[in-house]
């Protein structure tokens, strides 16, 4: 039986433990002793491609994607535990840190019926590495990669790599097609029913709609795999009706951020005793990106204006009741590497607490303060609004301004902005998160102050160990430079939280999304 993943698995906020047989049944509804045959619908399924080498694959996707293809890899068990085997069994980095190695797991199948074997996952590689999707990036460093053993892949890099194994964890990296299939079916219609060696397969995927997925009879774990369905269906992104879905029994399971859900929602999924609200870990924040090369913040006085002016504790409490924390640095307080002492440490670090007086005198000192605070509308226009109050007492007048997520990415990298309010994280490695402090992306070109290029190096340098002593070191370093800067300014962070039918158990929560994989109904 493979292991659970205990460092992603999430805690129960609405109730004690699982209900017995006096808990209604979800969507679907169990049929069977136990479960065994039960069916479930979740929420929040919009999906169009479910090809990670295709054009229009959504990272957001990678949970569902998970339960199709499985994955090589699986999150430590603990904080700073190793890699989970799954369909590899074991890797080896070479002392330079340019050479990878990675054994397979013997005996697995695609669910056509051809073999998981080296050959397939170079070709899977070699197609990532020119794919015009999110899953090219994790190969820029990749030189080469061949098959040195009917189920041994090694990978030739560049430059010292230390990240490739975690990015066979955590992103589409991980996901191995079946060639046969690929090339079969073609690149375009290959993303409507992708071919995996994962616990279930695809019974029916109407694009953005519904994905209907059954177990995969010859799994090479299938003993562990439970349910007889899980349907995935399109519902609004609203998470009041993400709410009253499961509350209705509609839908079994659907996943909300805490950092940009309404604390309302989260206050009545908590109190309603007929469904389980599960909080996962807090990596997940909100901050401010910062345009430093055009007025008014290529002067660092005002960007620590803002920070003087920010009550952060304030925006936590008083605006989302407690359902997040204040963020000092630009990582949940769960992520690795986060400083010393939690929150309260962080906040002692902070080289600007709040202190509206000194703010003011900043404020002065720049004859005044005036700016656009951009944001993508719901409840993001509500915590800008918050924000924008705060500022008024220090003669801060900030225009707040919803657009949408387009308009928001082409004003990241055309650099028309001048300020926004914008959330990152969902993993607690900050590895993943660093487009808004790279001056080669989008995100970052115009949002970093270009005299102070160690942050980059800093980050850079973290991504070529192996040790995490060293990468512990160098990640405070990181943020500690980036708050001397008052860049990218950190506002606040949480969890994400997903509601549930109690009678569903044993979910893995894999980061950033439910995997269904060992789950069952109970009730």
């Amino acid at each position: 039986m493979r292991r659970r993943n205990v460092l992603l698995r999430l805690a129960l906020v609405g109730c004690v433990g699982l209900a017995t047989a006096a808990c209604g049944g979800g969507g679907g509804g169990a049929t069977g002793a136990g479960g065994a045959n039960g069916k479930i619908t979740v929420g929040g399924y919009n999906y169009k491609t479910l090809d990670p080498g295709g054009t229009g694959y959504i990272s957001k996707s990678v949970p569902i994607s998970l339960d199709i293809y499985g994955s090589l890899f699986d999150p430590p068990e603990s904080k700073d535990g190793d890699f989970v085997p799954d369909l590899a069994t074991g890797y080896k980095y070479s002392d330079d840190l340019k050479t990878l190695t990675i054994e397979l797991r013997q005996g697995v199948t695609f669910s056509d019926g051809t073999p998981f074997d080296a050959e397939a996952v170079v070709y899977n590689f070699e197609r990532y590495k020119q794919a015009e999707s999110p899953n090219a990036q994790y190969f820029r460093q990749m030189e080469s990669v061949r098959a040195t053993g009917t189920h041994q892949v090694t990978m030739n890099f560049s430059v010292p790599t230390a990240t490739m194994v975690a990015f066979l964890t955590y992103t589409p990296a991980t996901l191995i097609a079946s060639p046969t299939a690929h090339k079969k079916a073609g690149q375009q219609q290959f993303g409507l029913k992708p071919v995996g060696a994962g616990p279930f397969e695809i019974v029916s995927h109407k694009p953005g709609e519904e994905l209907v997925l059954k177990p995969f009879e010859k799994y090479w774990d299938r003993a562990n795999v439970h349910l007889a369905e899980v349907k995935f269906i399109n519902t609004s992104p609203e998470a009041q009706v993400s709410y009253q879905h499961v509350a209705s029994g509609s839908i079994d399971s659907v996943q909300v951020s805490g950092v940009s859900t309404p604390p309302n929602v989260l206050d009545d999924a908590k109190a309603n005793q007929q469904i389980a609200t599960i909080a996962g870990e807090n990596t997940l924040y909100g901050f401010l990106p910062i345009n430093t090369f055009k007025p008014p913040f290529n002067r660092p006085e005002a960007r620590q204006a803002i920070n003087y002016c920010t009550d952060r504790d304030s925006i936590a409490t008083n605006v989302q009741r407690g359902w997040v924390t204040p963020a000092y640095v630009l990582a949940g307080a769960d992520s690795l590497y986060y400083p010393d002492g939690g929150v309260s440490g962080a906040k002692a670090q902070f080289p600007y607490p709040f202190d509206p007086v000194k703010g003011k005198a900043l404020v002065d000192q720049l004859g005044g303060l005036e700016f656009t605070l951009l944001n993508i509308g719901g409840h993001s226009q509500v915590i800008s609004n918050a924000l924008a109050q705060q500022w008024q007492q220090c003669g801060i007048k900030a225009q707040v301004k919803a657009v949408q997520g387009p308009q928001l990415s082409e004003a990241y990298s055309d650099g028309t902005y001048q300020m926004a309010y914008a959330f990152s994280g969902g993993i607690n490695d900050p590895q993943f998160y660093t487009s808004f402090q790279s001056p080669n992306t989008p995100q970052g070109k115009h949002g970093f102050a270009r005299e102070h290029p160690e942050v980059p190096e800093l980050i850079q340098s973290a991504n070529r160990t192996v040790d995490p002593e060293v990468r512990k070191t160098t990640w405070r370093k990181v943020w500690t430079s980036m708050n001397d800067l008052a860049v990218d300014i950190p506002i606040i962070s949480g969890p994400n939280y997903t509601f549930q039918n109690k009678c569903l158990a044993d979910v893995d929560f894999a980061a950033v999304g439910a995997q269904f994989k060992s789950a069952r109904l109970t009730c």
